[in-house]
């Protein structure tokens, strides 16, 4: 992500009636966590949500994702105060708790989803490594990152640290790396990660999907299969062999054509040139990133920026 201060940044009016605010959330929750569970604040509240997107309400001009595309294929200007709603992951509190708020509020909102994770036990890799550190009874590990590292988890505070720097190696490496540190944690911590652990966790079922997707509101995109980062595949056949599933999945379920997308992880080093050459092979048309950031005329439509409200203390920009 780009430096702290550009996160916490406030945005005057001006900026904010002259650009395109694309809002990313990942969870809305009032599910009670355990530890550490959530420290990040990825599942903001369920009242914090309804007061956002209250505010975007009578304050915004609510743009879908396809009307993004038909302004920019159009080259025309954002209106003023364009804002859009999206959606990372796939969680089952997308479905049961935030779909009823935008439904009350008439929000449109796009929900990327890992189509391999629909329907499954399942816990994404970053929450893996949460899961395991948090629920974890030893005072330390030892694990091999680019080093042998050792850290302490006899504090809350070692643990959120832990999981920190272990998410950040693994940002950086490729798959498999990813992977064997991941087994290696899962073995050093005695912890087998499942979804069904916390509410937090639970992703959605292919029937709540469903009927997502048959809401004039709400636009379902891809999001790969399982979370993979898109750049730190080896081999460029794995990293379109995942597209092709990922999106090939989500089309046969709901019987319809997929024609958006957005970066796991989406930061700068996490997608390139050829991941969005092989996307719009792939007939994707639209597929922003997680770069913090608002969007002017110039942000193209694979380049598009993302403001995560909550998110490690990211505020919301109207605020």
């Amino acid at each position: 992500m780009k430096n702290d201060n550009n996160l916490m940044k406030c945005y005057s009016s001006e900026e904010l009636d002259s650009h395109l605010t694309i809002l990313l959330y990942h969870g809305v929750s009032d599910a009670e966590s355990k530890g550490i569970e959530n420290f990040s604040g990825k599942h903001i509240e369920a009242n914090e949500f309804h007061r956002q997107m209250s505010f975007i309400k009578d304050n915004c001009n609510i743009l879908s994702l396809d009307e993004i595309v038909e302004i920019k294929n159009n080259n025309e200007r954002w209106p003023s105060n364009s804002v859009a709603v999206t959606f990372d992951d796939g969680f089952k509190n997308n479905y049961s708790t935030a779909s009823p708020i935008l439904k009350d509020l008439n929000i449109p909102a796009t929900f990327y989803i890992c189509s391999g994770m629909i329907e499954t036990n399942k816990m994404f890799w970053v929450d893996k490594i949460e899961d395991c550190i948090n629920l974890s009874t030893k005072k330390e590990i030892n694990i091999l990152l680019e080093t042998e590292t050792i850290f302490k988890l006899n504090t809350n505070e070692n643990k959120i640290d832990a999981v920190k720097k272990i998410k950040s190696f693994c940002k950086k490496v490729d798959v498999n790396t990813k992977e064997r540190v991941l087994t290696s944690l899962e073995n050093l911590t005695g912890i087998k990660p499942k979804a069904s652990s916390a509410k937090n966790y639970e992703m959605m079922s292919w029937s709540d999907l469903k009927t997502l997707n048959k809401d004039e509101l709400f636009t379902i995109g891809g999001h790969t299969l399982y979370h993979d980062i898109m750049s730190a595949h080896k081999d460029d056949r794995k990293m379109f062999k995942d597209i092709d599933l990922s999106i090939g999945l989500l089309e046969f379920n709901l019987n319809e054509k997929i024609t958006h997308f957005s970066y796991p992880e989406g930061q700068e080093n996490h997608y390139n040139q050829r991941v969005i050459d092989k996307l719009k092979e792939s007939d994707i048309v639209c597929s922003p990133s997680a770069i913090h950031g608002l969007n002017t005329n110039n942000n193209d439509l694979f380049n598009l920026y993302r403001i995560m409200p909550g998110f490690m203390g990211i505020p919301f920009p109207y605020d």
